[in-house]
């Protein structure tokens, strides 16, 4: 039966253009290749179809796949990144890249980011510098292999899931639906993660939009200030008296 628009699945996936890996969940593939990222955790991904969460060749095909089905899908740059668009790269000189990006190291192929825009140093020559805005996977074609793992369906599995794919959290936090109502205990480190007050607003829409709960509840849990317990003073044991007397008498008796 195939997936329908709003369905919530868990899927595993390996990305590859022309015959290199860019992407994967599965840490396997990822050593083979030389790949692994460092304290990354690789684990299937949560996505609600239709959304438009992939892109746009990978979302169509996704509609067409089998629960526990390897499925591989081939697609075009129109279908993936997009082409590259020339408008979008940019040439400064040397001067200006040091003062618009004062940390950069300056080789090509590096990763910047320009007044919030994500770029790459595309080329030095002289004293002249080209940075790249276009994605880095624009104007290729991409090779997705991957399998849909389950599509969830228990209320607290969805939520679970929502809540990871808005705010990912390595972090156990427990969840229970009861009459329409969510009641999420939130992870340790939301307390002091202030991304976690932006995220907070993106898990609850997205769990009113692909859930059936009327009300979400997050608790958070402190513990309060424990009573000091006084320890009692043991009263100090108290040497026998020696019996003078009887010690003189020996004394006495020799």
């Amino acid at each position: 039966m195939p997936l329908k628009d709003g369905d919530i699945v868990t899927l595993d996936y390996e990305g590859r253009t022309e015959g290199i890996l860019f992407d994967t969940t599965l840490e396997k593939v990822a050593k083979k290749e030389n790949a692994l990222v460092e304290n990354r955790k690789y684990a299937p991904i949560t996505v609600v179809v239709g959304e438009g969460r992939l892109v746009p060749g990978f979302e169509k095909d996704l509609k067409k796949a089998k629960v526990g089905k390897v499925t591989e899908v081939t697609i075009s740059p129109e279908e993936g990144y997009g082409p590259r668009d020339t408008k979008l790269i940019e040439t400064m000189s040397v001067s200006k890249f040091r003062r618009t990006c004062p940390d950069a190291k300056g080789f090509v192929g590096e990763e910047l980011n320009i007044e919030g825009r994500p770029a790459i140093l595309a080329n030095v020559y002289g004293s002249r510098v080209r940075v790249d805005y276009n994605p880095g996977l624009a104007g290729k074609e991409l090779v997705f292999k991957y399998t849909v793992k389950s599509i969830l369906k228990k209320p607290v599995d969805i939520i679970k899931a929502l809540f990871t794919m808005e705010y990912p959290s390595d972090d156990d936090f427990e969840i229970t639906v009861d009459k329409g109502i969510a009641r999420i205990r939130l992870p340790e480190r939301t307390k002091f993660d202030v991304n976690w007050f932006q995220a907070k607003y993106r898990v609850v829409a997205a769990i009113r939009k692909n859930s059936d709960v009327t009300d979400i509840e997050f608790l958070e849990h402190y513990e309060g200030t424990k009573p000091e317990v006084k320890k009692k003073n043991k009263p100090k044991k108290r040497a026998p008296k020696k019996n003078k007397t009887k010690t003189k008498k020996k004394k006495a008796e020799k």
